[in-house]
């Protein structure tokens, strides 16, 4: 199996995070959704098919130090206007924040020891009845050592 860049394994972590709270049903298998589910999806183009969603897209890391780093994702949920309206919106992504905003140790990978929501941005009902907002997560971690098992 190849090695899995870290920012990815958080984008995936971040993803079983939002199952495990209830907002989102992620299909690692690519199956498709179903109207009523909200779909998690990481680290590709959004999707135009599925209306209701999250996409998890990793960010390029920032090196703080020789063995400090803070990893970042952004986060894009979209709902269907006509089911919910901006509070809903504003009410879910203060859910996802409630998750991953001023919190320790979350997700328990790369060392991470806090995590901080810096930026969120709502988007107006567009053409298709659609609400969404963007919300963007640093996670302060550890540089993954080459060797395992020593520091870096």
């Amino acid at each position: 199996m190849a090695d899995v860049a870290p920012e990815t394994l958080l984008a995936r972590a971040i993803a079983d995070i939002l199952v495990a709270g209830g907002l989102g049903v992620w299909r690692k298998d690519g199956t498709a959704y179903t109207a009523d589910e909200h779909g998690l999806f990481i680290d590709q183009p959004m999707p135009t098919t599925v209306r209701q969603l999250t996409l998890v897209t990793p960010l390029r890391p920032v090196r703080d130090s020789r063995t400090t780093v803070l990893y970042r994702a952004q986060l894009a949920t979209r709902l269907v206007a006509e089911k919910t309206n901006m509070a809903g919106i504003r009410a879910r992504a203060d859910r996802i924040a409630g998750l991953f905003d001023h919190r320790e140790y979350t997700p328990p990978i790369l060392g991470i020891s806090f995590s901080t929501e810096y930026s969120r941005l709502y988007f107006d009902p567009d053409s298709q009845n659609q609400v969404m907002v963007t919300q963007s997560f640093e996670f302060l971690g550890h540089t993954p050592s080459p060797n395992p098992g020593t520091t870096p």
